[in-house]
């Protein structure tokens, strides 16, 4: 018969092995590979009157009262699953640092070791037929990262993602 401390010792070390070889959290990656260069020089759209008064409009019919982020599409090119596809990256107004890519729903934050996925926290994603800008209520920061991924920098920035646009499952207007 094993000893009582001797058996909860036994305990620590095995539950310590396990812990040390699981890894905790939320992991968005997914199984088709995408990539874009963030150093390229690029075009933005330019909002007009329309689109301004538009996101007012939004902002009024929800009776939201806090910060709203836009993001405007860009020319960067995304090779998604060997394809080239265009009009899917999105720049930050305020931080030009910030990223949103559409193919896949992830932000991609120059600095930050990995894309994530703002799949969390009640934030809303709007944007008008033309998709040429989003409007996003309640964008705080953080979400679920991509993990299988490289550090997200004004280069070549690669991951794993899911097959999922937030801005083609419903109609946003």
């Amino acid at each position: 018969m094993i000893n009582k401390n001797i058996f909860s010792l036994l305990l620590v070390i095995i539950s310590y092995g396990v812990s040390s070889i699981v890894m905790a959290g939320d992991d968005a990656s997914g199984n088709i590979p995408r990539q874009v260069d963030l150093s390229l020089t690029h075009k933005n759209y330019q909002l007009t009157e329309a689109d301004r008064v538009w996101v007012a409009t939004l902002v009024k019919n929800f009776n939201y009262q806090g910060k709203i982020m836009l993001f405007v599409q860009t020319d960067l090119p995304l090779e998604s699953n060997a394809c080239s596809l265009s009009g899917k990256v999105y720049q930050n107004l305020n931080d030009e640092t910030l990223y949103y890519v559409a193919e896949g729903d992830v932000m991609l934050k120059i600095g930050e070791k990995h894309p994530f996925s703002r799949g969390v926290g009640g934030f809303s994603m709007h944007a008008p037929k033309s998709k040429h800008f989003i409007a996003c209520l309640n964008c705080l920061s953080g979400g679920v990262l991509v993990r299988n991924s490289s550090e997200v920098t004004k280069g070549s920035v690669t991951w794993y993602g899911r097959d999922w646009n937030r801005l083609e499952s419903k109609n946003t207007e």
